[in-house]
């Protein structure tokens, strides 16, 4: 079996890949649930939990709301959504990747797979594997 090299998250000069942007936006867009270009705390909390299995810390919030783009009421843009994106690739890509990997995206960042999907299918096998 050949070994499959993921493409890079990180272009020449520093910034997110079009194709890693791409992804993060369609996960970014799938928490801000009212579409209003922010994720409110509630929405944050969402991506946190799907993602790290538990809420951000407080450490990490005050991390958020200090270094990244926040709108008028504090909560953090696709702009800072993206920054944090750009940070931790920069100095830790398997993470990003895992999060990835989390959120349905394979190792050539293409959707395979959404969580609603996935929690479908569990919830229609477990039906007809009773049925069987």
């Amino acid at each position: 079996m050949p070994l499959v090299i993921p493409p890079t998250l990180i272009d020449e000069d520093g910034g997110l890949t079009q194709e890693c942007e791409d992804a993060l936006v369609a996960i970014f867009e799938r928490y801000d649930v009212d579409k209003d270009g922010a994720l409110s705390n509630a929405e944050l909390d969402a991506f946190a939990k799907d993602t790290n299995g538990d809420v951000f810390d407080e450490d990490t919030r005050n991390e958020i709301t200090e270094f990244l783009d926040l709108n008028s009421k504090g909560y953090l843009t696709l702009k800072g959504f993206l920054q944090m994106y750009n940070l931790q690739t920069s100095s830790e890509p398997e993470e990003t990747w895992k999060d990835l990997q989390k959120h349905g995206y394979d190792t050539q960042l293409k959707l395979v797979a959404s969580r609603n999907e996935d929690s479908e299918d569990k919830a229609n096998n477990k039906g007809s594997q009773s049925k069987a």
